[in-house]
């Protein structure tokens, strides 16, 4: 049986993994400095990306980014949430021709969806779609509906997760585009 990890569900992963027993790094008992490791192979699209940090996502506002009313246009509906502001995640929840849709907005810190993207065959990556940031693409979720991931390495991630392909794509390129 193969289990395939969602990229919402692997950030919730990481980010439960990594917060789980944080504390400072034990201290060696020798003075000498560690061995020097072989330099990583770069990825492909790591030169596309500025040797930067990545941003500050706890700064950053989804709901700020792309505006719940902006979502709803996008989808052609009625909002039928006001979700709250000021957090890297934002959900609209929009009534469209009597049917209830719903898309996620989620910033986040690259280095998961690197990972991911790296791990991932070129099928399971999904349909690439050119023009957004250093690569995105568009992937079934397995819960049904899509997820748009857009990552800038070294700097952002963004995925719009949502029930309909071309509203969460407009909304993760209008987001990228206000996040440049």
């Amino acid at each position: 049986m193969h289990t395939r990890l969602t990229p919402g569900v692997a950030v919730l992963l990481v980010v439960g993994l990594t917060s789980c027993g944080r504390s400072e790094p034990p201290q060696q008992a020798t003075a000498s400095p560690p061995p020097a490791a072989a330099p990583a192979a770069p990825s492909p699209d790591a030169a596309a990306s500025p040797a930067v940090p990545a941003r500050d996502v706890s700064t950053l506002k989804a709901c700020e980014i792309v505006t719940p009313q902006e979502a709803a246009t996008i989808a052609g509906g009625q909002l039928l949430n006001e979700p709250p502001a000021g957090f890297a995640n934002c959900a609209y929840v929009v009534e469209v021709g009597g049917n209830t849709e719903s898309y996620r907005l989620l910033l986040t810190e690259p280095g998961l969806y690197t990972a991911m993207l790296d791990a991932q065959s070129p099928a399971e990556k999904g349909e690439r779609i050119d023009g957004l940031w250093d690569e995105a693409y568009v992937q079934p979720r397995t819960t049904g509906g899509i997820s748009v991931i857009v990552l800038r390495r070294g700097d952002l991630a963004l995925e719009v997760s949502g029930d309909r392909r071309d509203p969460a794509l407009e909304i993760a390129r209008l987001a990228a585009s206000r996040l440049n």
